[in-house]
């Protein structure tokens, strides 16, 4: 079983630029949630910790994600703030997105018992987006380290999800000493580390250098239409992308993830469990937000 610890949300999707959009479609969402909502639907166990506001919004994505067979006990009901809303452009790319943060910055540290059957600990960048919740975190993932629970950190970081507007750096790099499984795209890498003006295979290489030397031990680091490039420390290699049509690119790294974790837990080596996170996005990228039906016959 996996535990996913962040944010859940509601995307608003709209098909024009967000600054003259009229019409949106809401789908339920947030990283965690999405991939814990994919491998249940995989066979695979996914429990969750997180916040959500007690609104209609917040009821649904609970609803949501137990149709799906996930283990929603431990989401926190918040009275005072509302669930979290994320208005995204439907786009072939990166979305383009902003925030108003609710009811996930505050989530409270859970019983000791939310940790029975967890084989992986999966954080979210927007764990560490606040002081407080911070704090939280790293009393969380500190037990996890003492159960021996592999830890997963998606580096899914920008400016606009922290406190202060920009990225703090030196809690990213307290959870990466700590990180097992990293799978940044190329996007991520660029708001943490900068733009370099490198060809693509020499820009590769700087951010899997810089994620390895900060203490990760596998990457994944995704690139859009070029595939995924994984590395264990020792060898690098290229995975090429297998989508065939694109439609929208909300929930595609969610994906790539959910495959990833899908192959590790039955025992595949990382380079294979990272081919069937780059077939579970390939999937995901035929819809349109994040909310896509699966089953195993995507291993066909």
């Amino acid at each position: 079983m996996i535990l996913f610890v962040g944010e859940l949300l509601a995307d608003m999707i709209a098909e024009e630029p967000l600054d003259t959009a009229k019409h949106f479609e809401m789908k339920v969402g947030g990283s965690p949630g999405n991939i814990a909502s994919y491998l249940s639907q995989l066979g695979v166990k996914a429990r969750i910790l997180s916040r959500v506001g007690n609104d209609i919004i917040g009821k649904r994505i609970i609803n949501k994600l137990r149709q799906k067979g996930v283990d929603t006990s431990y989401i926190q009901i918040d009275k005072e703030y509302g669930t979290t809303l994320v208005f995204v452009q439907k786009t072939k790319d990166t979305p383009d997105f902003f925030v108003l943060r609710g009811a996930d910055r505050f989530i409270n540290l859970p019983n000791n018992d939310i940790f029975n059957g967890i084989k992986i600990l999966h954080l979210s960048c927007w764990t560490i987006s606040y002081n407080g919740l911070f704090k939280k975190i790293v009393s969380i993932l500190g037990e996890a380290i003492k159960n021996r629970i592999l830890i997963g950190f998606d580096p899914n970081c920008r400016d606009k999800i922290f406190k202060c507007d920009k990225i703090d750096i030196e809690k990213v790099k307290f959870i990466l000493k700590h990180t097992n499984f990293c799978k940044p795209s190329l996007d991520d890498a660029v708001a943490i580390f900068g733009e370099k003006d490198y060809s693509l295979e020499d820009t590769i290489k700087y951010y899997i250098d810089k994620f390895h030397a900060l203490g990760v031990k596998n990457i994944a680091l995704t690139a859009g239409k070029f595939g995924a490039y994984v590395s264990d420390g020792k060898n690098t290699l290229h995975i090429p992308s297998n989508a065939k049509k694109v439609v929208d690119a909300t929930g595609a790294g969610d994906g790539f993830w959910a495959g990833m974790y899908y192959g590790i837990l039955n025992g595949k080596n990382f380079v294979e469990s990272c081919k069937m996170g780059s077939k579970v996005s390939a999937h995901i990228l035929k819809f349109v937000g994040a909310d896509v039906e699966l089953s195993n016959k995507i291993w066909e």
